[in-house]
């Protein structure tokens, strides 16, 4: 039986390849995947495969009398790799969906432009003014006065007083409903739950782990304990290490995802496990590789993203978007203290649908942060009419 080995980008191209010069009935022994060399090369896709006859200048095999049922067999596996290779990932349909919704926000905006805050009452106006001035998306503003301008008037006897009220309560409602709150953290029995935290460099992400961790263990009464995952910077697991002595809380290290779950397994009466990560660039596609690596170990795990109130609208996107491709729980917001306006919390769980777990003001390890509630962000919102 010959046996060759066929290479390309692709394993689409490999099993093609295989086809074109071994035939359709050809015997595929193994596949691999071949990871990018250091010279730039891309990956690789290596198929090893035998024909079970013969051929010459790539024409096709006669089919084997003795093996039937295997090149049946083998042919429906080959069939199944390339309908496999042409199928759209779960991260491309995460993207795609996310420029969907970007064009549809464009839309409307466009839409609504002809609208002008001139034909507003006085008290929408002001209403209007300071949900826009507090970062509100101005489709979602649209949406709530045209909401207000649909519901249900007062009789015409109401004072200009007890219509303001009214307005302004039913701002309260709509944006109420439109924010998500993500549970409070569950301590399943007998199971360690893992709570895996990532962000962006600089987004006060390890300072929210031992703010969490403290927080869960002081109210909850759970036994938690923080692991620091961080192959390149030793140096930040230290200072996560030092503050975990201070509050009093069990440290743990790995510098490999394939370390994780060993190293839960290990744990003795740990209830939940905060995970502080390393700062990632959501962009780049190869630094959430390990994520997945340790979403597949069996383990009850959730991801959840801090995200700088400080940062840019535009970059709270891009990392919501990216990061949703391993799955999102909830949204953690930091550096509260630094920001004049909430409109940005709200458009995160708006917009995208993910709920919001912990807001953080100081970026002292030992100041409490706040489980995220509608009544807060609300309040912060509106503050100005209230």
């Amino acid at each position: 039986m010959q046996v060759r080995k066929f290479e390309a980008t692709t394993m689409r191209d490999a099993i093609s390849a295989v086809k074109r010069e071994l035939g359709v009935n050809a015997v595929i022994l193994s596949t691999k995947e071949l990871p990018p060399s250091e010279n730039g090369l891309p990956k690789i896709y290596e198929v090893t495969a035998a024909a079970s006859v013969s051929s010459k200048s790539g024409a096709e095999a006669k089919p084997s009398t003795a093996e039937p049922a295997q090149s049946k067999d083998t042919e429906m596996a080959g069939r199944l790799v390339s309908m496999t290779e042409t199928l759209a990932s779960a991260r491309q349909l995460r993207l795609v969906e996310g420029a969907v919704h970007d064009v549809k926000n464009l839309l409307l905006d466009l839409l609504r432009e002809n609208r002008t805050t001139e034909t507003l009452p006085p008290h929408l106006f002001a209403i209007e003014r300071t949900l826009l001035t507090a970062g509100l998306d101005p489709s979602a503003v649209a949406d709530l006065i045209r909401h207000i301008f649909s519901a249900k008037p007062l009789n015409g006897n109401a004072s200009t007083e007890e219509l303001q009220a009214y307005h302004l309560d039913l701002t309260a409602k709509w944006l109420m409903k439109r924010i998500k709150i993500a549970p409070k953290w569950a301590n399943v029995s007998g199971l360690t739950n893992v709570h895996v935290i990532l962000g962006t460099p600089g987004s006060g992400k390890s300072t929210l782990v031992s703010k969490i961790a403290t927080a869960v263990a002081k109210k909850d009464r759970h036994n938690v304990a923080i692991l620091s995952w961080d192959p390149e910077k030793l140096g930040a697991n230290e200072q996560t290490r030092i503050y975990s002595k201070i509050l009093g809380i069990e440290h743990f290290t790995i510098t490999r995802a394939e370390e994780l779950k060993p190293a839960v397994m290990k744990m003795r009466n740990v209830d939940l496990l905060v995970v502080d990560t390393a700062g990632r660039n959501p962009t780049d596609t190869s630094s959430l590789v390990d994520l997945e690596i340790i979403k597949n170990q069996g383990l009850s795990l959730e991801f959840h993203l801090a995200l700088s109130a400080t940062e840019k609208s535009s970059l709270q996107d891009r990392a919501i978007r990216n990061f949703s491709t391993v799955g999102l729980s909830s949204i953690a917001f930091t550096k509260l203290d630094e920001v004049p306006a909430w409109g940005d919390i709200f458009n995160a769980s708006h917009k995208w649908s993910v709920p919001l777990s912990w807001l953080s003001w100081s970026s002292t390890p030992s100041d409490n942060p706040e489980r995220a509630s509608r009544e807060t962000i609300v309040t912060q919102l509106v503050k100005g009419e209230v």
